[in-house]
C-alpha cells in the first residue's frame, strides 16, 4: 500500500504552549473478548494487579462503548470513523499510524492486526504480530510477521502474549535510541484472552479449582464488588441467568469439573496479559518515561458465548476450546448478551486511563461519562497538540465524529455525543443522552431509561410509543434504506452446550431444540440453504457463483460448504484438495473428509487448516490420504473456513492426484 501524505497542523489541542515539546507518548493497549468484569478493578476475582494499579492512579470509565465484535471495533478505532465509513479492514481514511507519523511521532503496532495490508505499510514504523483474528498462542499463526517477514517461533518457551510485551518494550528502546526526542505510540493488541483457551500450566494450576463455586454464586460476588466500589448502583437489578444457560447445581460433577478447567484456563490468559502489560509499565517507569505516558486500556467488545468444538485439553498448546455462555453471562456481570450484541454485554467493556503529567481527575475515580472507540483517534490528535485533516494525497477525508476524551481526563464535563450509533448483522442501537433503543438478532425494539436501568432489565417500548419512534427515526437517518443490506442475519441467541448449543456444541437434543427456537425471530435475508454445481451450502450459510468465485455469505456460527458426492468412482489416493481463498471472517477453518459410502458428513477425517482473514487471496492446500499414508478413496468433502458470520470467496477449488492431475474441480468449466 503507498505510503499517505498528510499534514496535521499544531493547534488547539492542549491548554499550555508547551504542548509541542511536551507532547505525551501514549500507549494504547486492546485485549481481545475480554469482559466488563474480569479486570480487578471492575470487580473481578482474576489476579490483575497491574491494570488494578493503573487504575488506582489513573480513571476508570463505566459506561465505554465499542462496535461489539473484533473487526468492526478495530477498524473503527483505529481509523477513528465509525466502521461503516472506513470499511472493515479500514478501506478508506487514515489509521492512527498514519496519523501519529504525520503529527512527529515514532509509531509502532504489536499484536493482532485484522485489518487490510500489513502496518508497516498503514503509517506504522515497526511491527511484530499476526494479521489475522486469532492465532495458537504456543506455536503462532502463519500469519505472523516481524515487520513484513513472516515470522516463525524458534524454541518452546514462545507464547504470544509474552512475545507481544517483549517486542513492545523492544520497539520503545529502539524509538527512543534513534530519536530520544521524539513521542511515540504504541498499538499494543493483545490476542488474549480470545480463543483457543490456551495458557502456561503454571497459570492455570493457580486457578484450578476456584471457579466449582459456579457462575451463579461468581456473578453475585462480582456484582456485590461492583457495587461497593460504586462502579455500579443498587437500583440497576443485577439480570436473570437467561433460560439458555443452566443453573450451576444442575451440572454434574464431571461437568463442573470441565467448566472449571475451561474458566481456570481462560482466569490464567487474562493474568498473564496482566503480567505481559506490568512488564511494559515497568519499562516506562525505569526508562522514566512513564509519567509522561497516556496509558489507555480497553476491550475490543465484551466476552464471546460461543462453543464451537473441542480440540486437545487445555492448556497445550494443540488445544481449541473456547468457554461458551456459561462463563461469558460471569464475564459480562452485570450486563446482558455478550459480543456481537448491543446490548451492554456486548458493547461495554472497561477503559482505564493513565497519565500522572496530563491527568487531574481524582487518582483511582470512575467516571460515569459515555465514551466511543470513536473517540480514540480524537484524543490522539489531541493530546499530540494536532488538527485533523481536511484531505491525504489530494483527497477529501471524512471529519472525525469522536470527540476528545481529554476533558474527561482533566476532571471536567465533556459535551456529550448528540447520539451514538451501533449496528453488526442484525444487531442496532442508538444511545441518545440516557435514552437508549436496542434490538438483538432481529427481534423487536427495546427502549431502556440507561440513568436508572443500565443493566437494560425494563423495556420501555409499549409504555413509550413516541420515545421508540422518535429514536428509531434518528438511527434511520443514520442507517438509510440503500444500508439495509448489510442488515443480515447472525443466527440465534447462543445457548449453552447442553441445552443444544447454537454455535456448534456437543449434544443437542429435541427438547434443547425446542427451547432454542422459543421467542425467536427468523433470520433474514436468503434461505439458509443453497447449492451451486454440487456444492452445498451448509446451515447458517448461503453460497452463490459470482463471476466463477463461490461466494460463501456466513450468518450463523458453524458455517460451510459440503461436497456430499465427490463423484471421482473407485478411484484410490491420496489426494490433494486445493482452493484460493478471501475472507474477511474469523476463527479456524477444518476439511472433513469421507473414504465411504455408508459415512455420511459430517461424520469422517477431520483435518484442521490455517485460514488467513485479512481480505486478501491466499492458496490453502490439503492432502487427503489415510492415517498410514496408504491408498484410500474420497467419497465426501465438508470445507469449514471460518467459525463465525463473514464473507468467503473460493476460487479454483479443485481435487488433484499427487501428480496434480485435476480429477475435480468445482464449479465444472
Amino acid at each position: 500500500m503507498p505510503a499517505v501524505s498528510v499534514c496535521l497542523f499544531f493547534g488547539t489541542g492542549l491548554a499550555s504552549a508547551d504542548t509541542v515539546t511536551q507532547r505525551p507518548n501514549v500507549v494504547l493497549i486492546l485485549a481481545d473478548d475480554l469482559g466488563y468484569s474480569d479486570l480487578g478493578c471492575y470487580g473481578g476475582e482474576i489476579q490483575t494487579p497491574r491494570l488494578d494499579q493503573l487504575a488506582k492512579n489513573g480513571l476508570r470509565f463505566a459506561r465505554f462503548y465499542n462496535s461489539h465484535k473484533c473487526e468492526p471495533t478495530r477498524a473503527s478505532l483505529v481509523s477513528g470513523q465509525y466502521w461503516h465509513d472506513c470499511g472493515l479492514g479500514i478501506q478508506t481514511g487514515l489509521t492512527m499510524g498514519q496519523a501519529m507519523r504525520a503529527q512527529g511521532y515514532s509509531t509502532i503496532a504489536v499484536g493482532k492486526w485484522h485489518l487490510i495490508g500489513n502496518p508497516v505499510d498503514r503509517g506504522f514504523d515497526h511491527y511484530f504480530g499476526h494479521l489475522s483474528g486469532a492465532s495458537n498462542y504456543f506455536k503462532g499463526h502463519p500469519s505472523h510477521r516481524l515487520y513484513d517477514q513472516p515470522f516463525q517461533p524458534k524454541d518452546d518457551r514462545f507464547y504470544t502474549t509474552d512475545a507481544n510485551a517483549d517486542y513492545a518494550i523492544e520497539f520503545i528502546q529502539k524509538a527512543r535510541l534513534d530519536n530520544p526526542d521524539q513521542p511515540f505510540f504504541v498499538y499494543l493488541a493483545f490476542n488474549a484472552p480470545h480463543g483457543p483457551l490456551q495458557a502456561w500450566p503454571d497459570d492455570v494450576a493457580r486457578y484450578r479449582g476456584k471457579y466449582k463455586t459456579g457462575w451463579d454464586q461468581l456473578r453475585r460476588d462480582r456484582h456485590r464488588r461492583q457495587l461497593q466500589m460504586g462502579l455500579v448502583r443498587n437500583e440497576w437489578s443485577l439480570p436473570r441467568r437467561p433460560h439458555t444457560i443452566p443453573a450451576w447445581d444442575e451440572l454434574s460433577a464431571e461437568d463442573q469439573d470441565f467448566e472449571d478447567l475451561r474458566f481456570s484456563t481462560y482466569a490464567a490468559m487474562v493474568d498473564r496479559m496482566d503480567q505481559a502489560i506490568g512488564r511494559v509499565v515497568d519499562h516506562l517507569r525505569e526508562s522514566d518515561q512513564l509519567d509522561n505516558t497516556l496509558v489507555l486500556f480497553l476491550s475490543d467488545n465484551g466476552a464471546s458465548p460461543y462453543d464451537r468444538g473441542r480440540r486437545g485439553t487445555p492448556p497445550d498448546g494443540d488445544s481449541a476450546w473456547e468457554y461458551g455462555a456459561g462463563w461469558a453471562h460471569l464475564s459480562n456481570t452485570p450486563f446482558r448478551h455478550y459480543k456481537r450484541n448491543v446490548f451492554n454485554g456486548g458493547s461495554c467493556t472497561p477503559l482505564i486511563a493513565h497519565w500522572p503529567a496530563g491527568m487531574t481527575a481524582t487518582p483511582g475515580s470512575i467516571t460515569d461519562q459515555p465514551g466511543h472507540i470513536i473517540d480514540l483517534m480524537a484524543t490522539l490528535i489531541d493530546v499530540s497538540g494536532g488538527r485533523w485533516p481536511q484531505q491525504a494525497d489530494g483527497q477529501p477525508l471524512r471529519p472525525l465524529p469522536g470527540k476528545s476524551l481529554v476533558p474527561i481526563f482533566q476532571g471536567k464535563q465533556r459535551r456529550p455525543h448528540d447520539a451514538l450509533y451501533f449496528h453488526l448483522f442484525d444487531h442496532r442501537a442508538i444511545i441518545a443522552g440516557d435514552w437508549k433503543l436496542a434490538s438483538d438478532w432481529s427481534r423487536p425494539w427495546q427502549l431502556f431509561d440507561l440513568r436508572h436501568d443500565r443493566t437494560e432489565t425494563n423495556d420501555l417500548a409499549s409504555s413509550m410509543p413516541d420515545k421508540v419512534a422518535e429514536l428509531q427515526s434518528r438511527w434511520d437517518d443514520w442507517f438509510p434504506d440503500s444500508m439495509n443490506s448489510k442488515l443480515r442475519s447472525a443466527g440465534n441467541e447462543p445457548v449453552y452446550r447442553s441445552l443444544g448449543d447454537t454455535s456448534g456444541g456437543e449434544g443437542k437434543t429435541s427438547a434443547a431444540k425446542a427451547t432454542k427456537q422459543k421467542g425467536r425471530s427468523k433470520p433474514s435475508g436468503k434461505s439458509r440453504v443453497s447449492e451451486v454445481d454440487g456444492v452445498r451450502a451448509r446451515v447458517g450459510t448461503t453460497i452463490t457463483l459470482e463471476d466463477g468465485v463461490v461466494v460463501m455469505q456466513c450468518r450463523g456460527d458453524d458455517p460451510g460448504l459440503a461436497i456430499d458426492r465427490v463423484g471421482i468412482g473407485q478411484r484410490v489416493g491420496p489426494f490433494v484438495l486445493r482452493m484460493t481463498v478471501r475472507s474477511d471472517s474469523s476463527g479456524q477453518g477444518h476439511v472433513f473428509w469421507t473414504r465411504d459410502q455408508a459415512t455420511k458428513l459430517p461424520s469422517g477425517k477431520r483435518l484442521p487448516i490455517d485460514v488467513v482473514h485479512d481480505q486478501q487471496w491466499h492458496d490453502l492446500t490439503v492432502r487427503l490420504e489415510s492415517d498410514a499414508g496408504s491408498e484410500t478413496q474420497v467419497i465426501g468433502i465438508r470445507v469449514d473456513l471460518c467459525e463465525g458470520p463473514g464473507r468467503v470467496e473460493i476460487k479454483d477449488l479443485r481435487l488433484e492426484d499427487t501428480d496434480g492431475n485435476v480429477l475435480k474441480r468445482w464449479p465444472s468449466r
